[in-house]
């Protein structure tokens, strides 16, 4: 279905929203939010009995099939999330599509490394019931999709390194928790005085440490450690965290090639993989 059927599909079912007030006017599209590799964002308006009302319309690219994301799972993850107020309303729904409509929420302004860590804490302590994350399935399927994209092997990062499997296996000794994956500055808002995460598609079980070093790259400003301790307190590793970190660069090159990406600078997947041994 192309993007416009979607949205039209989408706006259609308004009366079927699960809406705290029920809407007195067909919802209409009033910006676009966001059209990253995965999904599109709509920004979407309606009248209801209490005023105007405003949520996003969010509906799956045709790429984001080939990055291996798993719709069912990112949604049975968001119901988890959401009963805790970790997660955003969710107030429609089509599987077939993959389509959703969520409350909408905004951006946070600054955001603590207490807020950050409480957030993280929290998601780790929900029922550990997702798949668990496959590590090697993924850093071999991004490099097959890279490949497909024109990318030479030489330009990736190889699945078959033995510093890859060497370091799965280091953090498979974790116990494994409900993970984020992708807790990101654009993927946090705020709801009232709280912070919540949106943009579940990677979550899964895992890795805790992995979690942090995937939380951190994406806040470089952050002091590393004291974020790590905030949030995995007494299970704190450091060899794990540097492990989990340069896996984490690793699997990123990798994803990044797949989602016809490149990268600027002196990185390589071989100093990638070499930086990875010296941690092992």
């Amino acid at each position: 279905m192309s993007e416009a059927l979607l949205q039209k599909h989408a706006l259609a079912e308004f009366r079927a929203w699960t809406t705290k007030s029920p809407l007195r006017t067909k919802p209409r599209i009033t910006q676009l939010l966001n059209q990253g590799s995965g999904h599109t964002t709509m920004l979407v308006t309606a009248n209801s009995d209490t005023g105007h009302d405003s949520f996003v319309l969010r509906y799956r690219t045709h790429q984001s099939s080939s990055l291996g994301l798993c719709f069912k799972q990112e949604v049975a993850c968001m119901e988890l999330a959401q009963a805790k107020g970790l997660a955003p309303e969710v107030v429609w729904l089509d599987e077939e599509c993959q389509s959703m409509v969520i409350e909408f929420l905004q951006e946070p302004g600054p955001v603590s490394r207490e807020e950050l860590a409480n957030l993280t804490k929290s998601i780790h302590r929900l029922p550990p019931e997702m798949p668990t994350l496959n590590l090697q399935h993924q850093i071999e399927h991004y490099w097959q999709i890279a490949h497909e994209r024109g990318n030479s092997a030489s330009n990736l990062v190889s699945p078959s390194e033995p510093a890859l499997g060497a370091a799965i296996k280091a953090l498979e000794t974790e116990l494994p928790v409900t993970c984020h994956n992708d807790l990101t500055p654009p993927n946090i808002r705020r709801r009232n005085r709280d912070v919540v995460a949106i943009d579940w598609e990677y979550a899964a079980t895992g890795s805790p440490h992995f979690e942090v070093a995937t939380l951190c790259a994406g806040w470089p400003s952050m002091n590393t450690q004291s974020l790590a301790l905030a949030i995995l307190g007494e299970r704190f590793s450091k060899p794990l965290l540097h492990i989990a970190t340069h896996l984490y660069a690793a699997l990123n090159w990798n994803w990044h090639l797949a989602a016809g990406e490149t990268f600027e600078g002196e990185q390589s997947p071989k100093n990638l993989i070499q930086r990875l041994a010296a941690n092992l």
